[in-house]
């Protein structure tokens, strides 16, 4: 094992914001090494020893661990390669005693492009296909009934292989907790996250992977009202669930949305919405504007405050048109906590673009979570 050295994956284009992000954050974490969509940490003073239960203050970082060093060298096969994570695998899962049972494996490949600037034909998960064959092939006769790339449960181990380069392939060991990901990487796989044929654009995805990551508690028969709804794919999303829908948005909705039982589309900007013209009762609020960063929280802030009867809790969109704007993230988080969220969070999630995703819940929605 590397002692004292930590690894992130994170969108390409995302590097420079998630270094300054952990020298602020983190500040006993120093830079050590950088490909696109990966970056590693070497930790000031090694002999305080990390576990891999961690966890890292970052909103860039989609996964994160311990770094363990490389499987093989450049010169490597695959077939040697794989021999190498099996023989780490063994080890640790020997480490760990009776919970070694269920080490989980995770191998996945890190961005190679940022979102929406992948090549005509470019297949997302090829690089790592062959690696997670070696592996499996590798690992079969030792150990018949593991799955590789199966869901983490929380409190269960992972050995991560991030496939960086087809020659070069990074180990990880992180623990699953609440605030992660339980996908390969923080990626959702095609299997459990699809764009169905008539979503009319990809806030599906966006949101029902916001929806996963952050524990929502949505339930049929809630209330929503959404900032910047047009064309409609985040409402969809909502509509499938069984949640009512008011959307607000001077852009045209897809008819696919409009045809749909519990939608309402007021068809002007928020700024000039009343709370009248509103449900008298609404459980969640989003927003999603290309907007800059402060006119979305102010706008989300203002209904906030309409709302707040009712109101249980917050999904935002925040676009960072300009990387450099990653740097006001922590204050966008704490004027929502005074505007009386809670439990804020924030993550930039694999099918988030230039933006993030901040979840927060009311008082009124902590209280769902133990019912």
């Amino acid at each position: 094992m590397t002692e004292g050295f930590i690894f992130a994956v994170c969108q390409v284009g995302a590097e420079p914001a998630l270094k300054k992000e952990l020298s602020r954050e983190h500040p006993e974490f120093r830079f050590s090494y950088s490909r696109p969509g990966f970056v590693t940490f070497k930790r000031v003073d090694p002999a305080h020893a990390l576990t891999p239960a961690f966890e890292l203050k970052s909103v860039f970082a989609r996964q994160y661990g311990l770094s363990i060093g490389k499987a093989g060298s450049k010169e490597s096969s695959d077939e040697e390669r794989a021999r190498a994570v099996k023989q780490s695998f063994e080890e640790i899962r020997a480490n760990l005693g009776n919970a070694g049972k269920n080490l989980n494996l995770h191998v996945f490949e890190s961005d190679q492009y940022a979102p929406g600037e992948e090549p005509l034909g470019f297949v997302p998960g090829a690089r790592a296909k062959s690696a997670r064959a070696a592996i499996a092939a590798e690992m079969k006769s030792s150990f018949p009934e593991l799955e590789i790339n199966a869901r983490s449960l929380t409190g269960e181990t992972v050995l991560d292989v991030i496939v960086v380069e087809p020659h070069e392939w990074w180990l990880g060991l992180h623990e699953h907790g609440r605030a992660r990901s339980a996908d390969p990487g923080g990626r959702p796989t095609a299997k459990d996250l699809e764009l169905p044929s008539e979503a009319p654009s990809r806030a599906y995805l966006k949101l029902e992977e916001g929806l996963a990551w952050s524990g929502a508690p949505i339930r049929k028969g809630d209330t929503a009202v959404e900032i910047g709804s047009a064309p409609g794919g985040a409402s969809y999303a909502l509509l499938k669930r069984g949640v009512s829908v008011t959307g607000v948005d001077p852009g045209k909705m897809d008819s696919v949305v409009l045809k749909m039982p519990g939608y309402r589309h007021i068809e002007k900007p928020v700024f000039y919405v009343e709370r009248k013209e509103l449900p008298s009762k609404v459980d969640w609020l989003l927003c999603d504007m290309n907007v800059d960063p402060k006119v979305a929280i102010t706008s989300s802030d203002r209904l906030m405050r309409e709302l707040r009867d009712s109101l249980l809790g917050l999904l935002l969109t925040v676009k960072l048109n300009k990387w450099e704007m990653a740097a006001d993230v922590p204050g966008m988080i704490d004027y929502l906590k005074k505007s009386g969220l809670v439990r804020v969070r924030a993550r930039q999630l694999a099918n988030n673009r230039q933006e993030i995703f901040i979840y927060g819940l009311t008082r009124k929605g902590v209280s769902r979570l133990t019912e």
